[in-house]
Formats: structure tokens, C-alpha cells, sequence
């Protein structure tokens, strides 16, 4: 183990909670929290047992009054906010853990890069799915070329339960599609180029946050005529559910079929012949007390890793595994579907590009953003 780490916290609803206990449960210490909302932080210095420390109501705040103890800071504020209340920690230079997504709109994101720069030292993004030991198996299956050339891709996410009240969305595609878009481009390291959705409402669903509908299905195809969906529900009414089918030309990778929840994690790869590879394997979900939210079981590994890598990368000077460069892709990606999804449908065509100029023309060219 390393360094013992003084962490911030800002923004410490349900998402930022989760990230507290799991520091605090690795070793480190919290020496100051925030939120804009006052009883949010009073309810998180009961509920952590944070009763001593420096509290804030302003990111800006806190960097001013406890920058100089911190190691590091987490934010995880509302979505609206996180390009908002992550920026002052970068301009001082405290390695920031960002929760995904940059923003909830897509010129306050690529604002927010030009910012900060292109450098992968500044922030980690909290898509804590690259850290997951069954999809980084599933990732190296997929790398050696056991199923030939891909296909399709299916990413499927299912809530069982509609978010809280306190919940913050632009839409169910921008807020659930982010993880599973992000998914999409790791697995196949390949970047949209056609994107096409539909939001439905289904029945019995009833949820304090309009997100437009309940069930969304993004389909999309990439420059080399893979095609691809994401499918995202919040009607899952038998429990939390992640999936992932990828078809390829010699063999079909499939990752956390359904199996109860919590329960095994399978990642299975079957051949052309119909019998499963010897490098199929399962994994355990963990099984965990009290109150939690409905995707920890599922991605509690994941988180901790996610923050592990964070502290060795902080500690060595080394490139986060996944940056702000990483987030934005992911939300060019979510954006076209969104629009399209109200466009009933319409055909948003997409690419990226490296030079952060050039990707924020073409992505006012299609239609995804105004101009200045």
C-alpha cells in the first residue's frame, strides 16, 4: 500500500457517498466535504461519521480553505455542476477523481477541455466500468482475436428502480447511455460514425425525474461496419442488469447474462462449434449490508479498483486510464443519440478527431451543438 491520502469530497449525495466509504474503508482520511446543498452535507457527516472536519458550500470555497491538506479530491456534485466544481482543483493543481460525465451539455464539456488541455495527468473520469475485472477479461478475450472479426455489439443496461427525487438528468440516453457508450468505444476501440434512437415509456413505471421516457435503444455503426446497440431501461424489475454480447465472425462473447442479483458475473466466449472456451470464467458480485445503491453489488470491485489506479497514478505521474478525452467521446456519442432520439429518429452523423478545434466544428456541423 501507499501513501495514506487526505481526500476532499465535493458534492456527497449518493454517488458521492459511495466514493467516501470506499476510501475510507482502503485507508484514507477525509478531511473536508462540500455540497451546494447544506443538508446534504449534514446528513453525509452523520451518516460517515465526519463530524469534525471542514464542510463547505462552494467548490471555489474549498480550494481557498483546504487545498493546501488534500492529496486529492472527489467530485461528485450534480451533473450539471461537475466542470463547474471540478475546474478550481485543477487551476491548483489537486489531482481530481471526476464523476462522469464532464457536464450534462456538450459545449460546457468541450469548454471545459480547452480549459484544462488534453494532458491525461489532471483528471480521472469516474467510468468505473474500465476497472472491472469481468469486462477487462472479457476485453482481453476480445483482444486476442478468439472470436474473429467483430460483428455486432450489444451493451444492455437495466435499472430495476427509478432514480431518487434528489436525482439531476438532462435524459434517460445522456445520463444511463454514458456508461454503456463509453463500454461500447473501449471494447470495440473504435469511434461511432452513424447514431440513430427512440425513447418509450412503458407500462407501470412511475419516477419523480422526467428523463423523458423509461427505455431507450440507441443503435449505431462505426467506420468499419460493426453494428451496435445500446439498450437502457430503468423497468428491470428483477434486478440490476449489465449484459454485453459482442459477435464476431469465429465465436460470441457474452458478459453478466442474467443470474439474480447480486450473483455470478459469467463471461462467456463460444466457439463457432457451439462449445464454450476454456478461458470462459465467472466471477462473484459483491454481497453487501445495509442500504445501497441498486449497481453496487455489480461494480463495487470496479470502484475500488478504479480508485486504487487513481492513487498509484497520482503517486507516479503516470496517465489516467481514463481522462476527460476518454468522457467527451462518450458524450458526443450520448449527445447525437439524445438529439436524435428527439428528432424521432433521425440519423446524426458523427467522428471524431484529436485536434479538440476540429472535433468542436464538426460536432456544431452536425448539428449537436451552437456555435459561440
Amino acid at each position: 500500500m501507499g501513501k495514506r491520502f487526505n481526500y476532499g469530497v465535493y458534492g456527497v449525495g449518493r454517488i458521492g457517498k459511495v466514493h467516501v466509504s470506499i476510501v475510507q474503508k482502503q485507508g484514507h482520511k477525509i478531511i473536508a466535504i462540500g455540497d451546494d446543498v447544506q443538508a446534504a452535507v449534514l446528513a453525509a457527516q452523520e451518516e460517515l461519521d465526519l463530524a469534525s472536519i471542514k464542510t463547505f458550500n462552494n467548490a471555489e470555497d474549498m480550494v481557498r480553505g483546504a487545498a493546501h491538506e488534500m492529496d486529492a479530491v472527489i467530485i461528485a456534485s450534480h451533473t450539471k455542476d461537475h466542470a463547474k466544481d471540478a475546474l478550481p482543483f485543477v487551476k491548483a493543481e489537486i489531482p481530481v477523481y471526476l464523476e462522469k460525465p464532464l457536464t450534462d451539455g456538450l459545449k460546457e464539456a468541450f469548454d471545459f477541455v480547452e480549459a484544462i488541455g488534453r494532458d491525461e495527468n489532471l483528471i480521472q473520469i469516474g467510468l468505473q466500468r474500465r476497472f472491472d475485472p469481468p469486462l477487462l477479461h472479457a476485453k482481453a478475450l476480445l483482444d486476442s482475436g478468439l472470436i474473429g472479426a467483430i460483428r455486432e455489439i450489444r451493451c444492455i443496461l437495466r435499472d430495476q428502480y427509478p432514480p431518487p427525487p434528489t436525482y439531476s438528468s438532462r435524459g434517460l440516453i445522456i445520463d444511463m447511455g454514458i456508461h454503456v457508450a463509453d463500454e461500447a468505444i473501449f471494447f470495440l476501440s473504435e469511434f461511432p460514425n452513424e447514431v440513430w434512437a427512440s425513447v418509450h415509456h412503458t407500462k407501470g413505471y412511475n419516477s419523480p425525474i422526467d428523463e423523458g421516457g423509461d427505455t431507450a435503444f440507441v443503435t449505431f455503426t462505426t467506420p468499419s461496419n460493426i453494428l451496435g446497440r445500446l439498450d437502457l431501461s430503468r423497468t428491470h424489475s428483477s434486478g440490476y442488469n449489465n449484459e454485453t454480447y459482442i459477435i464476431g465472425t469465429e465465436g460470441t462473447l457474452q458478459v453478466g447474462r442474467f443470474a439474480g442479483y447480486p450473483g455470478p458475473i459469467y463471461v462467456e466466449l463460444w466457439k463457432s462449434d457451439g462449445t464454450q472456451h476454456s478461458s470462459s470464467k465467472s466471477f462473484e458480485m459483491s454481497y453487501l449490508k445495509g442500504d445501497y445503491p441498486e449497481f453496487l453489488p455489480r461494480f463495487d470491485k470496479a470502484y475500488r479498483n478504479a480508485h486504487r489506479q487513481f492513487r498509484d497514478v497520482v503517486e507516479t505521474s503516470k496517465s489516467f486510464a481514463v481522462t476527460q478525452n476518454h468522457v467527451l467521446d462518450a458524450q458526443v456519442f450520448v449527445e447525437a443519440a439524445h438529439r436524435s432520439a428527439q428528432d424521432n429518429g433521425l440519423h446524426y452523423k458523427i467522428r471524431r478527431f484529436d485536434d479538440l478545434q476540429q472535433y468542436k466544428m464538426t460536432c456544431i456541423a452536425s448539428n449537436l451543438m451552437d456555435c459561440d
